[in-house]
Parts: structure tokens; sequence; C-alpha cells
């Protein structure tokens, strides 16, 4: 039996990345839950709710420095990797694009860092928090730029080590900063580690450097531009949004119900991350790049299909054991304080479960630059996951936030089945 399934996975180039890849996920689980129980212990509810929105705000920051082009650069270095003229004019385009919106994401934060700081804390001052991570986010972008260069050219194994590396480095800052410095430590961890990992990802990449030489920073090309617009367009639209949507809806938590129900929610929120990590990492590591490959509506279906038949049935049943366990989960993670956050799991697998099967083809989006569609959609998501949870929270209290939730996506998963319905459905070539 067990020679049978390791024969299955080594034939199946995607359950051989994602084996490998449960190795960097669970490294990453263990680091969340001491992250997650460091926090429970040293801060409660209403830290874990201040990290989130800064969290959320980290991720706004980081879009714009970067251009939302994380997915750009996989798509156009696996395209690209094989003509090197192409692939010089795309990296030039790149830096100079990067290097443009970078200087602009830290003129902002400076100028509005008291306005950014009452948005995510309220009336607490960590406006030097705030200017630190504007100062460190060239080194973030730099990082982005470089994993996802990997991803495009198929280093799968190269990218899972840094990741590894990046939850065992977290944990870790994140532990000494949170117990010598307390909270003020514990924001300042989320903003440094993504920083210092720009050293591993470049000693990871020091095959690629001299390749990297031959490219000339005067190879600027208006076409490539263009098409990293369009990408832009289609990624900073969602990134605004979504954290948007998540820090108000935990604003909105805290004035009506309190702070600690708002912690509550987060670390729903967390307790999802963790177990969603292995199907939304292995969909930006494989499913991606496989889709920016597949030339025909045949080849889309295959992809879909096989992730599918392959992946969804763990998936399914690791969301029916973390059901099952969601007190002792709770009380794992966080402490016995949080035990609230039990009554919200129910609505929140629902969700998450036709979240991954809507966001498997959605990737589509990102491969083919289906800009509108990607755009229409994200703003229908956001807006119905922030309208709906406003509207059932009054009803039946923090619950609400989660059963808007599930309403979203499983909204969300038959709008899109509708949209793909032709290559998936009716099997059109």
């Amino acid at each position: 039996m067990l020679k049978r399934l390791k024969t299955i996975v080594q034939e199946s180039p995607l359950l051989k990345v994602g084996s490998f890849n449960s190795l960097s996920v669970l490294i990453k689980m263990i680091a969340g839950l001491g992250v997650s129980k460091l926090t429970a212990l040293y801060l409660g509810p209403q830290g874990i709710a201040l990290l989130g929105n800064l969290r959320n705000s980290l991720d706004i920051f980081l879009k714009f420095s970067s251009g939302g082009l994380d997915n750009a650069v996989v798509k156009y270095t696996a395209d690209y990797q094989s003509n090197p003229k192409m692939l010089q004019q795309f990296l030039s385009t790149l830096i100079w694009l990067g290097l443009g919106s970078c200087i602009l994401s830290i003129a902002v934060i400076f100028i509005c860092s008291e306005t950014i700081n009452d948005a995510i804390f309220g009336d607490r001052n960590y406006v030097s928090i705030i200017r630190i991570l504007a100062i460190l986010l060239p080194l973030h972008v730099v990082n982005i730029y470089f994993i996802s260069i990997l991803k495009g050219i198929g280093e799968f194994h190269k990218v899972i080590r840094i990741n590894i590396a990046s939850h065992v480095l977290n944990l870790i800052v994140f532990a000494l900063l949170l117990i010598y410095i307390d909270l003020e430590g514990a924001l300042l961890a989320i903003i440094i580690v993504p920083s210092a990992m720009l050293f591993v990802t470049l000693y990871h990449c020091q095959s690629y450097v001299g390749d990297l030489k031959t490219f000339s920073i005067t190879s600027f090309s208006k076409p490539v531009l263009k098409n990293l617009g369009q990408f832009a367009f289609m990624t900073l639209i969602s990134s605004i949004t979504f954290p948007l949507v998540f820090i108000g809806l935990r604003n909105y938590i805290i004035q009506s119900i309190g702070e600690e129900e708002a912690g509550y929610w987060e670390s729903m929120l967390r307790i999802s991350s963790y177990y969603l990590m292995f199907v939304l990492s292995l969909l930006n590591l494989y499913i991606l790049p496989k889709l920016a490959e597949a030339k025909t509506k045949a080849q889309f279906r295959v992809v879909v299909w096989s992730f599918y038949k392959q992946i969804l049935p763990f998936y399914v049943s690791g969301l029916l054991v973390v059901y099952l366990l969601r007190d002792w989960i709770v009380k794992l993670v966080f402490s016995e304080e949080f035990l609230p956050a039990a009554d919200l799991f129910f609505w929140q697998i629902l969700g998450d479960f036709f979240r991954i099967l809507a966001l498997v083809m959605v990737y589509q989006f990102h491969a083919k630059k289906m800009v509108w569609h990607y755009i229409l959609t994200d703003l229908f998501l956001a807006l119905c996951l922030y309208f709906s949870a406003l509207y059932f929270i009054p009803k039946v209290g923090l619950e609400g936030v989660v059963i808007g939730h599930a309403f979203t996506y499983i909204s969300y998963f038959f709008l899109i089945l509708f949209l793909f319905r032709k290559p998936l459905i009716l099997k059109q070539l």
C-alpha cells in the first residue's frame, strides 16, 4: 500500500510538489502556532486584533510598493525564460516600475503616518512603527520579485526552502521582541522579518546572479510596461479593497460589540489561515505557472480538474477534522480565553471550502490577463463580504461575520463557475 502510494506521488508532478510543500506548510503551521500562543498569553484578544490590523495594512503597503506584480513576474518569467531578449526587457521595465512605486509609497506613508496610525491603532501611538515600515519597504519588494522569479522558472524547491527559513525566523524574532518589548516588539517583528528574508532569498538566487548581470537597466519597454500596468491594475484593486474590508469589519466589531470579540474573530481568521496554508501555497507555487503555460481551454480544464481530483479529497478530510476538533484547536493555538471563537468554525469552514473551489478557476484571470473579469468579480467579493457581515452582525452578533463569509464565498463560487462553464462543464475547445 505504501509502495503504491509512493509510486502515485512520484508519477504526479502536482502531488510531488505538494508532498515537499507540505513540509514547508507543517513548519509554517508550527511557527504560526507558536506566534499565536505567545500572542494569546502576552497580549490577549485585544492585542491579536491590533496585530490583525497591522498585517492587513502591511498587505496594502507591500502591494502598492511592489505594484502588485508578484503574479505578473511569475507569468512573464515563465513565458520569457527561453527568450533572453524579452526577459531582459521585462526585468529592466520591472526594476524601473518597482523603483517608482517604492519611492511613491515611502513618501505617502511618511506624510500620512499619523493618519495611518489612527486608522490602525486608534488612540495608541505607534507612528514610529509606521515610519520604520516605510524605510524597509524596498527590501520587501526586492524579496517579492526574486521569489516570483524563482517560481516562474520552476525552482519550486528553492522557494519552499526560503519559505521554511522565513517561518523559523519569524517565530524566533517574534518571540524575542514580544518577550522583551511587549506589543511594540510584536509589531516590529511583523515588519522586520520580510525584509530580513531578502538575504536568505539572495543566497538561493546566487546561481542566477550571472544571468541577471547581462540585463541592461536601459532596456525599458513600453509594451511590457502596458502589460505590467494591466496586472498592477488587477492586483491593486483587491489589494486595497480586502485589507480595508477586514480593517473596517474589525473596527466595526470593536465599536458595536467589543474589542475582545474582534480578537475572537481575528483568532478564527488565524486558524483559518493555518489550515488553508497547504492549498493556497500549492495554488501559488504550482497552479499559477501551469495555467500560464496552458494555451487551450482543454489544457485549462485538465489543470483545474486534476487539482479537484487529486487535492480536494485531502482538503475536505482536513476541514472535517478541524471542525470536529475545534475546541481543542482553539485551546492549543490560543487559550481557554478564546473558546468563544469555536462557535465561528462551521460557517468559516463552509466559506473556506467554496473559496478554494473558486480560486482554482480564478487563477486563470491572472494567467491570461482577464483584467475586467478579475476586477469586477473581486469587487463583488469584497462588497458582498463587507455588507453581508454588516447585515448579519446586528441580527446574530459576532457569528454574523462568518455567516456573511460563507454566504459570500458560496455566491462567489457559482459566479466564477458560470464564467468558466464552457471550458469546464461543456468541454468546448
